[in-house]
């Protein structure tokens, strides 16, 4: 379910992001008007071309999220309880606050408010707490945030 409203949202999205562009196209362009931006012959658009377009938005929004958040097992030198506080202190460094946590899992998300909105609070990184301790989130912040901790769990268990 999770992975559909995603998809949704990232359709709404490419939407948004299409129109503005096309807005802006349209208002910087000398002698365009919205007629002539959609009149077949003479237009920025062919005839049978929006519906290509939308078939375009669909399976990138269908695909995207499959491409864009991940779930990593974390390589610790030790527990999760040894590694705990090594973990919270790089996820609020990351610029992640907690959000909600119970035996199982952490949950954090962004603290900047505009990040969030610009990845449609789809912001969260899940740390499970069972062995192998996994991260999941966004696939840049999560592997970003993943080699950090594991970088800094084993420069502590050298020392």
């Amino acid at each position: 379910m999770k992975y559909i409203i995603r998809s949704a949202k990232y359709l709404i999205w490419f939407c948004a992001i299409f129109f503005l562009i096309l807005c802006v196209l349209i208002a910087t362009t000398e002698g365009q008007s919205l007629e002539t931006v959609f009149d077949p012959e003479i237009g920025m658009f062919r005839a049978g071309s929006f519906p290509k377009i939308i078939i375009f938005f669909v399976a990138v929004a269908a695909i995207y999220p499959m491409m864009g958040f991940t779930k990593k097992e974390l390589a610790l030198c030790g527990s999760f309880a040894d590694n705990e506080d090594l973990i919270r202190k790089q996820l609020e460094t990351s610029g992640y606050e907690l959000v909600s946590e119970d035996p199982t899992e952490m949950v954090f998300r962004l603290k900047n408010r505009f990040t969030r909105f610009m990845r449609m609070f789809e912001d969260h990184i899940i740390i499970t707490k069972q062995t192998p301790v996994v991260i999941s989130g966004f696939r840049k912040d999560a592997f970003r945030i993943a080699s950090a901790v594991e970088f800094h769990s084993r420069k502590r268990s050298e020392n």
